[in-house]
């Protein structure tokens, strides 16, 4: 996960995120008070992840054009309140907030590339022991692609057991 910071002039409402956000297992690094002490904050932790209200001496548009590559921003907008210009490392979430969105996006975007890439390599993974069974089955039965999944379908459902295992099975065979 990348490091998750809290940058407001208003403490209580930065104090009120960060409890937010533990409560959902997101880990804070900082709270911060203003654009200037987030732009120190980067220069040391450059993959930073910015959940941004307002701040005293900059907007969070201009604070997200002067992060490092590698920044991203979360604005938390007043309710009303809209931005019309897209950048492309910041979010926008309108206040109130709900309070589910606003964990699974923070979670999102906290994501590593690391943990995005081992997720798409394990459904790689998935892929290749399915059609590895599915295979073995065309062999067998001289079935369509279609029809052996129907049967791995089929034989998962009456065994009780996973698809997933029941191709391994299979494919071990």
């Amino acid at each position: 996960m990348r490091d998750v910071i809290i940058a407001s002039a208003n403490n209580h409402s930065a104090e009120r995120i960060k409890t937010i956000l533990q409560s959902g297992g997101i880990f804070v690094r900082s709270l911060l008070c203003s654009g200037n002490e987030v732009l120190a904050f980067t220069g040391v932790y450059p993959r930073a992840l910015v959940v941004c209200g307002r701040l005293g001496d900059m907007t969070a548009l201009t604070l997200a054009n002067m992060l490092p590559q590698g920044c991203d921003v979360i604005h938390l907008l007043p309710s009303g309140e809209s931005q019309a210009v897209f950048v492309s490392n910041m979010v926008e979430i309108n206040m109130p907030l709900d309070r589910v969105e606003f964990l699974r996006t923070v979670k999102v975007m906290a994501a590593t590339e690391n943990e995005v890439l081992s997720r798409h390599k394990k459904s790689d993974e998935t892929e290749e022991i399915l059609d590895r069974a599915k295979r073995i089955i065309m062999n067998r039965h001289h079935v369509s692609e279609r029809e052996a999944h129907k049967i791995l379908q089929r034989r998962s459902m009456e065994s009780g057991m996973k698809l997933l295992e029941l191709a391994r099975m299979i494919g071990d065979e």
